[in-house]
């Protein structure tokens, strides 16, 4: 019984050893003999480590392969061959493996010669790096609007795959997608800086970071807008049925159009991961600060998500369905707050200010019923008014028309022609008994001297 239990352990201990040599989280995926043939198969850019579970410098270097792994996800796929396994010994053996942990890039699957890591350090960065600058894309750039017609017409007889680009450089997303389809479709990129190329175009000038894919099928001049999700299963999807010819093109861009994009919960734990690291691996795959600064300047490790959105994309996430609705609600609320403040701007003022002195003047509004005269205002009628006084109302003729009233008895109550020098008026002048109307009652300091 305990010997059965000895080889027992024995026999389970290279692969628990192996399951834990990766972190839980990884997207390192484990290889053997079979599907290694069918990675090399793919002719896509890939990165292996030959590694062994009791290998000290493979335990070191495991976490730090798997940052890297998250850095270029899905355009870079990592892999782990476990040569420890007697079924994988053959294949280690078959690449050359003398010692551990060896890596290697895969260019094109099995049509173009591996390249081993060298570098000195195994870090997250230098993997990272190792990757993104050994994929042999071929993707052309186009500098100039006036260098399209003739790319367009030297590859007439293949189709050509355009990326117009408001971004820095060419895009992960691009260069995996120019090499993996390298013998079918021709890739390019223009750098549509501020959407001027696309105007001319007679397209769009499209939001800040955001790309366009102008597809051209073979023997045509014209292209066709590709209206799908610009990320890598969709691309992938599309270019493979273009390559096949089984569906209409119209008909297949039509069903790129209405594809939704729903990440899943895995996906958004992905995308929160991968937008530090791939900031933190920018930052560590240079000797020096002037390095990074450089790197920066020429749009190395900034702001991820924005030119690639989720892994595997370029440009922001599509809108979801919801957002029509929340568009309409934020409108109906404009509309809402902009009749609000057209009714504030036709209610008439209750305290309006003339004059530079700030006078307060209140209008007397006609209710109908006789007017009672105030304290101290004058009581002849129109016609007994002064020659002095209408003059001083009199505006000259320079002076800006002012409306007509249609009623004589509507002026403003507290507005009074100036006095005439030889008759001061008095600014606190009590009135005469006389002067009352028999109409008022009398109260307070109002009542005469007889009362008392």
């Amino acid at each position: 019984m305990k010997f059965s239990l000895v080889v027992l352990t024995v026999a389970l201990t290279p692969s628990l050893v192996s399951a834990a040599l990766f972190p839980k989280d990884t997207l390192v995926k484990m290889l053997d003999h079979k599907s290694f043939k069918k990675v090399m198969r793919e002719n896509a850019t890939s990165v292996i480590a030959f590694v062994a579970p009791w290998c000290g410098h493979c335990q070191r270097m495991a976490p730090e392969y798997s940052k890297a792994a998250l850095g270029v996800y899905p355009m870079i796929p990592f892999y782990a061959v476990d040569c420890d396994k007697s079924t994988n010994k053959r294949l280690c053996a078959d690449q050359g493996v003398q010692g551990f942990p060896t890596v290697k890039l895969f260019p094109r699957g099995n049509q173009v010669k591996p390249i081993e890591f060298t570098g000195s350090e195994r870090t997250a960065s230098a993997f990272y790096y190792f990757a993104n600058r050994n994929i042999p894309h071929g993707v052309k750039k186009l500098y100039h609007l006036e260098d399209m017609p003739g790319w367009i017409q030297e590859n007439v007889d293949h189709p050509r795959a355009l990326l117009l680009n408001q971004g820095k450089g060419i895009p992960l997303l691009w260069q995996t997608l120019g090499n993996k389809y390298k013998d079918h479709i021709k890739f390019a990129l223009h750098r549509d800086r501020r959407g001027k190329s696309s105007e001319k175009m007679g397209l769009e000038k499209g939001e800040p970071k955001s790309s366009k894919v102008l597809f051209y099928p073979a023997g045509s001049l014209d292209f066709l807008l590709y209206e799908g999700i610009q990320k890598h299963d969709s691309l992938s999807k599309f270019f493979d049925s273009v390559i096949d010819g089984s569906v209409d093109l119209s008909q297949l861009n039509e069903q790129a159009k209405h594809e939704e994009f729903v990440p899943d919960e895995e996906m958004l734990e992905i995308e929160r991961k991968q937008e530090a690291q791939r900031i933190a691996l920018a930052h560590g795959g240079f000797s020096d600060l002037i390095d990074f600064e450089a790197a920066l300047l020429q749009g190395g490790g900034a702001d991820y998500h924005d030119q690639h959105g989720y892994p595997g994309m370029m440009g922001a996430a599509p809108p979801k369905k919801e957002k029509a609705q929340e568009t309409a609600e934020v409108l109906e609320d404009i509309r809402k707050s902009q009749q609000e403040a057209a009714r504030t701007a036709t209610k008439k003022p209750k305290t309006p200010k003339t004059g530079d002195a700030g006078q307060v003047v209140l209008e007397a509004a006609d209710s109908g019923h006789t007017r009672t005269p105030v304290a101290g205002e004058s009581t002849q009628s129109p016609s007994t008014i002064s020659p002095a006084s209408t003059a001083a109302e009199t505006p000259s003729p320079q002076a800006e028309e002012l409306p007509k009233r249609e009623d004589a008895d509507d002026k403003d109550e507290t507005e009074s022609a100036p006095a005439s020098p030889e008759s001061p008026t008095k600014q606190h002048e009590e009135p005469s008994p006389a002067s009352i109307s028999p109409e008022v009652e009398v109260t307070g300091t109002e009542r005469s001297k007889d009362e008392l």
